[in-house]
Protein backbone atom coordinates (compact mmCIF):
# COMPACT_ATOMS: atom_id res chain seq x y z
CA UNK A 1 0.00 0.00 0.00
CA UNK A 2 1.48 3.31 -1.11
CA UNK A 3 1.49 6.13 1.46
CA UNK A 4 0.45 9.62 0.33
CA UNK A 5 0.66 12.98 2.11
CA UNK A 6 -1.88 15.54 0.90
CA UNK A 7 -1.48 19.20 1.89
CA UNK A 8 -4.26 21.62 0.93
CA UNK A 9 -5.87 24.42 2.94
CA UNK A 10 -9.34 23.71 1.51
CA UNK A 11 -10.99 21.04 3.63
CA UNK A 12 -13.38 19.99 0.86
CA UNK A 13 -10.49 19.28 -1.51
CA UNK A 14 -8.55 17.41 1.19
CA UNK A 15 -11.52 15.21 2.00
CA UNK A 16 -12.42 14.56 -1.63
CA UNK A 17 -8.89 13.52 -2.52
CA UNK A 18 -8.55 11.45 0.65
CA UNK A 19 -11.83 9.58 0.10
CA UNK A 20 -11.04 8.84 -3.54
CA UNK A 21 -7.43 7.73 -3.04
CA UNK A 22 -8.28 5.68 0.05
CA UNK A 23 -10.92 3.85 -2.01
CA UNK A 24 -8.22 3.16 -4.58
CA UNK A 25 -6.03 1.48 -1.97
CA UNK A 26 -3.70 4.30 -0.90
CA UNK A 27 -2.89 5.16 2.71
CA UNK A 28 -3.54 8.91 3.07
CA UNK A 29 -2.30 11.47 5.61
CA UNK A 30 -3.69 15.03 5.53
CA UNK A 31 -2.10 18.41 6.25
CA UNK A 32 -3.91 21.77 6.19
CA UNK A 33 -0.93 24.02 5.40
CA UNK A 34 2.68 23.96 4.24
CA UNK A 35 4.11 24.10 7.75
CA UNK A 36 2.30 20.94 8.90
CA UNK A 37 3.20 19.26 5.60
CA UNK A 38 6.92 19.74 6.25
CA UNK A 39 6.50 18.46 9.81
CA UNK A 40 4.65 15.33 8.63
CA UNK A 41 7.24 14.65 5.92
CA UNK A 42 9.99 14.79 8.55
CA UNK A 43 8.19 12.55 11.03
CA UNK A 44 6.76 9.89 8.70
CA UNK A 45 7.74 8.00 5.57
CA UNK A 46 5.69 8.62 2.41
CA UNK A 47 5.83 7.39 -1.18
CA UNK A 48 4.55 10.68 -2.65
CA UNK A 49 3.55 14.15 -1.44
CA UNK A 50 0.80 16.30 -2.96
CA UNK A 51 1.14 20.03 -2.25
CA UNK A 52 -1.29 22.82 -3.02
CA UNK A 53 0.67 25.90 -4.09
CA UNK A 54 -1.41 28.55 -2.30
CA UNK A 55 -1.51 27.70 1.44
CA UNK A 56 -1.29 29.70 4.70
CA UNK A 57 1.69 29.78 7.08
CA UNK A 58 3.96 28.32 4.39
CA UNK A 59 3.03 28.02 0.73
CA UNK A 60 3.57 24.85 -1.28
CA UNK A 61 6.70 26.12 -3.00
CA UNK A 62 8.50 26.91 0.27
CA UNK A 63 7.31 23.64 1.78
CA UNK A 64 8.66 21.75 -1.23
CA UNK A 65 12.05 23.45 -0.98
CA UNK A 66 12.33 22.52 2.70
CA UNK A 67 11.19 18.93 2.13
CA UNK A 68 13.81 18.58 -0.59
CA UNK A 69 16.48 19.16 2.05
CA UNK A 70 15.87 15.71 3.53
CA UNK A 71 14.09 13.54 0.94
CA UNK A 72 13.83 13.02 -2.80
CA UNK A 73 10.42 11.32 -2.87
CA UNK A 74 8.08 12.53 -5.67
CA UNK A 75 6.25 15.80 -5.05
CA UNK A 76 3.18 16.73 -7.10
CA UNK A 77 1.83 20.28 -7.08
CA UNK A 78 -1.88 21.07 -7.31
CA UNK A 79 -2.91 24.59 -8.23
CA UNK A 80 -5.52 26.72 -9.93
CA UNK A 81 -2.57 28.75 -11.29
CA UNK A 82 -1.80 27.29 -14.69
CA UNK A 83 0.35 29.90 -16.42
CA UNK A 84 3.78 28.90 -17.69
CA UNK A 85 5.57 30.94 -15.03
CA UNK A 86 3.71 29.07 -12.28
CA UNK A 87 4.57 25.68 -13.78
CA UNK A 88 8.22 26.65 -14.04
CA UNK A 89 8.26 27.83 -10.41
CA UNK A 90 6.97 24.43 -9.32
CA UNK A 91 9.86 22.64 -11.02
CA UNK A 92 12.38 25.26 -9.86
CA UNK A 93 11.49 24.65 -6.21
CA UNK A 94 11.91 20.89 -6.55
CA UNK A 95 8.54 19.59 -7.67
CA UNK A 96 8.34 16.58 -9.99
CA UNK A 97 5.03 17.36 -11.65
CA UNK A 98 2.25 19.95 -11.69
CA UNK A 99 -1.47 19.46 -12.26
CA UNK A 100 -3.90 22.35 -12.72
CA UNK A 101 -7.29 22.44 -10.98
CA UNK A 102 -9.88 21.29 -11.82
CA UNK A 103 -8.79 17.84 -12.91
CA UNK A 104 -10.34 14.35 -13.22
CA UNK A 105 -9.58 12.30 -10.10
CA UNK A 106 -8.89 9.26 -12.29
CA UNK A 107 -6.09 11.16 -14.06
CA UNK A 108 -4.60 12.23 -10.73
CA UNK A 109 -4.66 8.63 -9.48
CA UNK A 110 -2.87 7.31 -12.58
CA UNK A 111 -0.31 10.10 -12.41
CA UNK A 112 0.42 9.34 -8.73
CA UNK A 113 0.88 5.63 -9.41
CA UNK A 114 3.17 6.28 -12.39
CA UNK A 115 5.31 8.77 -10.43
CA UNK A 116 5.76 6.38 -7.50
CA UNK A 117 6.64 3.42 -9.69
CA UNK A 118 9.10 5.48 -11.70
CA UNK A 119 10.77 6.74 -8.53
CA UNK A 120 11.03 3.27 -7.03
CA UNK A 121 12.33 1.80 -10.29
CA UNK A 122 9.36 -0.55 -10.54
CA UNK A 123 8.93 -2.01 -14.02
CA UNK A 124 5.77 -3.03 -15.84
CA UNK A 125 6.14 -6.50 -14.33
CA UNK A 126 5.99 -5.00 -10.80
CA UNK A 127 9.64 -5.75 -10.14
CA UNK A 128 12.74 -3.87 -9.07
CA UNK A 129 16.19 -5.12 -10.09
CA UNK A 130 19.70 -4.25 -8.98
CA UNK A 131 23.04 -6.03 -9.41
CA UNK A 132 21.51 -9.39 -10.28
CA UNK A 133 18.86 -9.30 -7.56
CA UNK A 134 15.22 -8.95 -8.60
CA UNK A 135 12.25 -8.43 -6.29
CA UNK A 136 8.70 -8.90 -7.54
CA UNK A 137 6.59 -6.50 -5.47
CA UNK A 138 3.32 -8.15 -6.45
CA UNK A 139 4.16 -11.80 -5.76
CA UNK A 140 6.88 -11.04 -3.13
CA UNK A 141 9.26 -13.37 -4.97
CA UNK A 142 13.03 -12.85 -4.82
CA UNK A 143 15.45 -13.88 -7.57
CA UNK A 144 19.23 -13.92 -7.31
CA UNK A 145 20.84 -14.34 -10.75
CA UNK A 146 17.48 -15.80 -11.91
CA UNK A 147 17.53 -18.34 -9.06
CA UNK A 148 14.49 -17.98 -6.81
CA UNK A 149 15.27 -17.66 -3.13
CA UNK A 150 13.00 -17.48 -0.12
CA UNK A 151 12.85 -14.50 2.27
CA UNK A 152 10.48 -13.91 5.20
CA UNK A 153 8.31 -10.78 4.95
CA UNK A 154 10.47 -8.49 7.13
CA UNK A 155 13.65 -9.59 5.34
CA UNK A 156 11.98 -8.88 1.99
CA UNK A 157 10.97 -5.39 3.15
CA UNK A 158 14.46 -4.62 4.46
CA UNK A 159 16.10 -5.73 1.21
CA UNK A 160 13.58 -3.71 -0.80
CA UNK A 161 14.23 -0.61 1.34
CA UNK A 162 17.98 -0.94 0.84
CA UNK A 163 17.71 -1.49 -2.92
CA UNK A 164 15.45 1.54 -3.28
CA UNK A 165 18.05 3.61 -1.41
CA UNK A 166 21.18 2.06 -2.92
CA UNK A 167 24.35 3.87 -2.00
CA UNK A 168 22.73 5.55 1.01
CA UNK A 169 23.69 4.52 4.55
CA UNK A 170 20.61 3.49 6.53
CA UNK A 171 21.01 3.46 10.30
CA UNK A 172 19.47 0.71 12.41
CA UNK A 173 16.94 3.22 13.78
CA UNK A 174 15.88 4.31 10.29
CA UNK A 175 15.37 0.69 9.22
CA UNK A 176 13.41 -0.06 12.39
CA UNK A 177 11.16 2.97 11.94
CA UNK A 178 10.43 2.27 8.29
CA UNK A 179 9.90 -1.49 8.61
CA UNK A 180 8.50 -1.94 12.13
CA UNK A 181 7.16 1.56 12.80
CA UNK A 182 7.84 4.16 15.48
CA UNK A 183 6.07 2.18 18.19
CA UNK A 184 8.55 -0.73 18.04
CA UNK A 185 9.99 -1.15 21.52
CA UNK A 186 12.57 -3.86 20.86
CA UNK A 187 16.35 -3.68 20.53
CA UNK A 188 17.73 -2.05 17.38
CA UNK A 189 20.12 -5.00 17.15
CA UNK A 190 17.11 -6.83 15.74
CA UNK A 191 18.18 -5.32 12.43
CA UNK A 192 21.55 -7.07 12.62
CA UNK A 193 19.85 -10.45 12.92
CA UNK A 194 17.75 -9.83 9.83
CA UNK A 195 20.71 -8.50 7.82
CA UNK A 196 22.73 -11.59 8.71
CA UNK A 197 19.89 -13.81 7.51
CA UNK A 198 19.48 -11.87 4.26
CA UNK A 199 23.22 -12.12 3.53
CA UNK A 200 23.18 -15.86 4.11
CA UNK A 201 20.36 -16.36 1.61
CA UNK A 202 21.98 -14.08 -0.99
CA UNK A 203 25.13 -16.22 -1.04
CA UNK A 204 27.64 -14.78 -3.51
CA UNK A 205 25.64 -11.54 -3.57
CA UNK A 206 25.96 -11.04 0.20
CA UNK A 207 28.72 -8.47 -0.34
CA UNK A 208 26.19 -6.07 -1.86
CA UNK A 209 25.02 -5.30 1.67
CA UNK A 210 27.83 -3.28 3.21
CA UNK A 211 28.28 -2.61 6.92
CA UNK A 212 29.23 1.00 7.71
CA UNK A 213 30.82 0.79 11.14
CA UNK A 214 28.98 2.92 13.68
CA UNK A 215 26.54 4.15 11.04
CA UNK A 216 24.43 1.32 9.67
CA UNK A 217 24.06 -0.57 6.40
CA UNK A 218 24.15 0.26 2.72
CA UNK A 219 23.26 -1.54 -0.49
CA UNK A 220 26.34 -1.25 -2.69
CA UNK A 221 25.87 1.13 -5.58
CA UNK A 222 27.19 -0.08 -8.94
CA UNK A 223 30.26 1.78 -10.12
Amino acid sequence: MYKILIADDEIKIRETLSDYLTAKGFSVTLAKDGESAVYSAEEKSFDLIILDVMMPKKDGLRACREIREFTDIPILFLSALGEEEHLLSGYKYGGDDYIVKPFPLSVLCEKITAMIKRHKGVGADHSISESGIRLNLKTRQVFCDDREISLPQKDFEILLLMMQNKGAVLSRDVILNKIWGYDFDGDNRTVDTHIKRIRKVLGDKAGLIVTKSGLGYSFKKEE
